[in-house]
């Protein structure tokens, strides 16, 4: 069994890439990362940071800039910050000792709602695919508990509004402001590109004979 690999919400996990993300991220000393129970059911990825001397990273910040460095669903979604990180006796990391977050430690995004036409749209389709109303366009896909289940329903639905877009691209950009950031960024490269087919023309096998 690797200890330093997870499964969570169907998204396997390095928990290496993801402390070494961190590692890399400005104010940060040490940092690790666990799977730990969820107060909202289930289990959340976290993330455990010592920092640097001065004042401690913010927990948005850091996630903003992990997400730089690693896919979305590798972002922690709570934040444990501590003086040091706890060690076996032959001095590595001992994941089993890390404490789990207060709830007050769990990222809380800022409730923005969608501004631009492209994020009402987005946001029409993710409030739909998950059952969620007012999702703000701050929060990402992974903070509301999609799976990679989802994550595939939500970009066959964007394909069908006629976004080119692929579930890698929602990895990428996984909340609604960054998604239509880039969709929007994309409409002037792919300009007199021919369209991608819609779902559309592939349902009752009208692709046949092409």
């Amino acid at each position: 069994r690797n200890d330093g690999q997870i499964k969570l919400r169907g998204f396997r996990i390095e928990l290496g890439e993801v402390e070494a993300g961190l590692r890399s991220i400005d104010g940060v000393q040490a940092a690790a990362a666990a799977l730990r129970p969820s107060p909202r059911g289930g289990d959340q990825l976290v993330g455990y940071v010592v920092s640097e001397p001065g004042p401690s990273p913010r927990p948005e910040l850091l996630g903003a800039a992990l997400g730089d460095r690693v896919p979305g669903y590798m972002v922690p979604t709570a934040w444990v910050f501590m003086s040091s990180l706890p060690q076996t006796a032959n001095g590595k990391l001992d994941r089993k000792a890390l404490p789990d977050p207060d709830i007050k430690a769990t990222v809380t995004a800022l409730n923005t709602a969608p501004a631009t036409p492209t994020e009402r749209n987005m946001a029409e389709i993710w409030e739909s695919v998950l059952g969620i109303k007012d999702i703000s366009t701050s929060q990402t896909l992974f903070s509301l508990g999609a799976d990679s289940l989802t994550v595939f329903r939500i970009a066959a639905r964007m394909i069908d509004a006629e976004f080119n877009l692929e579930a890698r691209h929602l990895l990428q950009y996984p909340s609604i402001a960054r998604m239509a950031a880039f969709a929007d960024s994309r409409n002037d490269d792919d300009a007199g590109r021919p369209a991608k087919p819609s779902l559309k023309s592939y349902r009752r096998g009208a692709q046949r004979g092409l």
